[in-house]
């Protein structure tokens, strides 16, 4: 992106390269998760930072449980119900939650299991989880999550995972087949392609009215960021300078506003800028459990996760995927939870691959 010349090298499906003129841009790529030169981390841990993610990991869990229940080794049914997450912030507490329980159930549908434990370790490197949240929702999570037999390793981290073996530096070793790394994102590094400034941690540096900007604080004519790859200053913060979470509250209303000031730009109109104060924090833990920060009000418990079940919802962009979620939720409520694993739509040709080779052979 030279954004000087007002050009954008695009690489088409088909592979073809090609430059694209452009009047106005959007930097709104998103993050990917923030990974540390850890050996054996790119070989064997799961990432969650996208919904491909998440699905693969709900089968991949259910498909560990499987798996135990079927060998007669000792040792391979202890590693394939050893899980490991690493970080311990909203993303690995909520997925380690949710997760925890889903394996729980599946793991009641085997006799076979019923004296095998399974081990669950959530391991951080700060001295509390859930750090977004005040320090009592914080240390009520923890306590949540260990009533739940998950194990909470604070000021730990993992030091190596080569060979399907997580060596925490408390010296610890755990042999695993599911590491779930959710310890944090960094904006797309496509940015390192472009010209534009950016923050300490890699964000595009914007204005209020979420234009891009120079060294000088100028903007950039037709450059445009929002989401969780910009740094937008948050004017309503009691304490300056402040930046905006790069969080989806932030992130749908910041769209909003970012292409009301597109249109007035080309109508020769003021750009306005973006302002919003948190409406507070929410986190879910499954099992109708949840923490949350609603303007001063804290909550917890039932209270929490039905607050954060209502913004979810109305959060939704059309009425139809509301109601679609809504009776999801009933259906849920009512039936036991699908246990159907879809992990074979990862290489859905391989059966047919199989049959045809076989066919061929004969």
């Amino acid at each position: 992106m030279d954004t000087s010349a007002k050009v954008a090298v695009i690489r088409s499906i088909d592979g073809t390269v090609r430059g694209v003129a452009f009047d106005h841009v959007v930097f709104a790529l998103g993050a990917v998760s923030k990974t540390l030169p850890i050996p054996g981390l790119s070989q064997h841990a799961i990432g969650f930072s996208s919904v491909e993610e998440a699905v693969y990991l709900r089968n991949h869990v259910v498909d560990r449980v499987r798996f135990a229940a079927a060998t007669q080794d000792p040792s391979e049914r202890q590693r394939a119900l050893t899980f490991v997450f690493v970080g311990g912030g909203y993303t690995g507490v909520e997925a380690i939650a949710e997760l925890h329980r889903r394996a729980k159930t599946e793991l009641g549908r085997y006799p076979q299991l019923e004296r095998e434990r399974m081990s669950w370790l959530l391991v951080e490197e700060a001295g509390r989880i859930a750090a977004e949240l005040p320090p009592k929702l914080s240390q009520w999570t923890l306590q949540l999550l260990r009533r739940r037999g998950i194990t909470v390793l604070l000021h730990t981290k993992l030091s190596s995972c080569e060979d399907g073996i997580a060596h925490l530096d408390n010296g610890d070793a755990h042999p695993f087949d599911t590491l779930v790394w959710a310890a944090g994102v960094t904006p797309n590094p496509v940015l390192d392609r472009a010209d534009v400034r950016r923050g300490a941690k890699g964000h595009v540096q914007c204005n209020a009215r979420l234009q891009a900007v120079r060294n000088d604080g100028s903007p950039i004519e037709g450059v445009w960021a929002l989401g969780d790859n910009a740094q937008i200053p948050d004017l309503t913060a009691d304490k300056q300078p402040a930046f905006c979470p790069p969080n989806a509250q932030n992130a749908i209303r910041q769209a909003k506003v970012l292409a009301s000031n597109i249109r007035a730009t080309i109508q020769g109109a003021e750009a306005i800028e973006y302002r919003h104060r948190s409406l507070g924090t929410l986190a879910s833990y499954s099992g109708h459990q949840g923490a949350a920060v609603v303007r001063t009000l804290s909550l917890r418990g039932v209270a929490a996760w039905a607050v954060d079940m209502a913004y979810h919802a109305v959060a939704l962009p059309s009425t139809g995927r509301r109601l679609r979620l809504i009776l999801g939720w009933i259906a849920n409520a009512l039936a036991p939870h699908d246990t159907a694993s879809t992990s074979a739509v990862q290489d859905a040709r391989a059966r047919f691959v199989r049959t045809a080779a076989q066919h061929n052979h004969n």
